[in-house]
């Protein structure tokens, strides 16, 4: 097991490695001069030189990139081209509200739609089984932006719950925060959770018509028993790969809902630096919400070695 931990950190590293150089190279391939931009067209050249070795925008390719890596780890993102303040002062905050309604989201798709699995499987069928797949359709095609939209009418307008575009300070009315990244959390997790439900129920399925299943019913067992006692335990390990992969989806929305509902949260802080071209931001914004989505993906992998043997021996294998 502690192979394949180490092995999975490496591929980790190296990843992060790679998005990083990548992005960096992205922005480097884009046209136009920071320098001359933050100062303006009409500045004099002696002034962009000026801010251009000020920035390090004169130092080679390489060794710019060697400097905002190492910088990267030890906290040092750089300066805003466009408030001229250190990158990490102005996404340190929206950094942990954008962790906050991932995990948030999280927990309400693990905590709602693995139940909602076995229960749907369990009771699932008879004359309302349109109704649950109809339903369970309608929520997966909901756009989170919509829900966003109806949440903030009906919750922030007419109720008065919340307080849209007006998010409260995260340490000094954390229970007001907290519920508007609630609500935040409804409109990204709706889809998912409906969709992971539905995923659960189909892997049950599966599962109960294998050949240990019928063996193990064969042997006297009740189905109730074998479900709990081992076709669960199967059943998890697919669920726990899609739930890492939904992170990204996760991540994905959170800019969409963080615009309507009003959270400055990265996503929203990343449409505006990109709207300023401001390279710095983007390009910390990008890596750290990478490693967001790598580190969900390497736990999901970790959580399923340690659910299932087979998985932890093949794995130690190779």
């Amino acid at each position: 097991m502690m192979k394949y931990v180490l092995k999975r950190i490496g591929m980790l590293v190296v990843t992060m490695l790679l998005v990083s150089f990548l992005t960096f190279l992205a922005f480097e391939l884009i046209s136009g001069d920071p320098a001359r931009s933050m100062l303006g067209t009409n500045a004099p050249s002696y002034q962009v030189d000026a801010l251009r070795h000020e920035l390090g925008l004169d130092q080679p390719f390489f060794l710019r990139y060697f400097k905002w890596l190492t910088g990267f780890f030890s906290g040092d993102l750089g300066i805003s081209y466009s408030y001229r303040q250190p990158v990490w002062d102005l996404i340190g905050s929206k950094l942990m509200i954008t962790i906050l309604l991932s995990l948030i989201s999280f927990a309400l798709i693990v905590i709602i739609s693995i139940p909602m699995g076995i229960f749907s499987y369990q009771w699932g069928g008879g004359p309302f089984e349109w109704i649950r797949t109809s339903f369970n359709q309608l929520c997966m095609a909901i756009p989170p932006f919509f829900t966003g939209i109806l949440l903030s009418y009906v919750f922030g307008i007419l109720f008065r719950v919340f307080s849209p575009g007006d998010f409260p300070d995260l340490y000094e009315e954390p229970g007001a925060a907290f519920l508007h990244l609630f609500f935040g959390a409804i409109c990204l997790s709706i889809p998912r959770i409906a969709m992971t439900t539905r995923m659960m129920r189909s892997t049950i399925v599966s599962e109960m018509n294998k050949a240990y299943v019928r063996t193990a019913i064969s042997r006297g067992n009740d189905r109730r028993s074998v479900l709990v006692t081992h076709v669960l335990k199967n059943s998890l390990t697919s669920v726990v790969s899609f739930l890492g992969q939904t992170m990204a989806e996760i991540l994905a929305a959170t800019i969409v809902v963080e615009q309507v509902l009003g959270i400055p949260g990265l996503g929203r802080f990343l449409v505006l630096s990109i709207a300023q071209r401001d390279y710095p931001v983007v390009q910390a914004i990008v890596v750290i919400l990478a490693f967001w989505v790598v580190l969900a993906g390497t736990l999901a992998d970790l959580i399923n070695q340690s659910i299932d043997p087979r998985l932890r021996l093949g794995g130690d294998l190779a």
